[in-house]
């Protein structure tokens, strides 16, 4: 496999990863940034780099289940995260809406869900791997090294973004891109 190829795919699987990294650091942080930065980019890459190495070795004995109902799974985890982060918006009365139960969005206990979320697709490609007969580990690698990258980045991009506008508003909005990243998911995989 071309290095390209690679870096390309390993883009591709690490956009939803990115955009929940940035829509999560919406939230007033209860933990430093720096930390933050690193819980999101240890979850997220660790994810991306473990999902592609599962679907590879489970291509041959459950792949064509795992295939018929991974987008719908993504949808529910990330609606439920993106629906929460929307309640706490328009429920919320004070500038604290994000995380009111003291909780961080990249406390470590809250992380498994939207990395599992985001990891999804890379299950599928580490099963066309096996199936296609390509090598799995430097493109797994590649996947969790650059989504860890640019998950990090979208935390520290959100935080910008956070001092810009008002936190209810961008609270409110980082659900609904959770969502839609949700959605964008299913309707990717029931339609094209």
């Amino acid at each position: 496999m071309a290095l390209l190829e690679i870096l390309l795919i390993s883009f591709g699987v690490s956009i939803d990863a990115f955009a929940v990294s940035t829509s999560g650091s919406l939230c007033k942080p209860f933990l430093p940034r720096r930390i933050q930065a690193l819980n999101a980019a240890l979850f997220f890459g660790i994810f991306q780099f473990i999902m592609p190495v599962i679907g590879f070795f489970l291509a041959g004995l459950a792949m064509d289940l795992v295939r018929s109902i991974d987008h719908y799974v993504a949808f529910a985890l990330l609606g439920f995260v993106g629906g929460k982060m929307i309640y706490e918006a328009v429920a919320g009365d004070d500038d604290d809406l994000c995380c009111k139960t003291g909780s961080d969005f990249f406390a470590v206990k809250n992380l498994f869900v939207p990395a599992t979320a985001t990891s999804l697709d890379a299950l599928a490609v580490g099963a066309g791997f096996a199936f296609s007969g390509r090598t799995l580990w430097l493109p797994a690698a590649s996947m969790g090294i650059i989504t860890a990258a640019v998950s990090a980045f979208g935390v520290m991009l959100g935080s910008r973004l956070r001092n810009l506008i008002p936190q209810k508003y961008l609270t409110a909005a980082g659900g609904a891109a959770i969502i839609i990243i949700g959605a964008k998911i299913l309707i990717t995989d029931l339609f094209f």
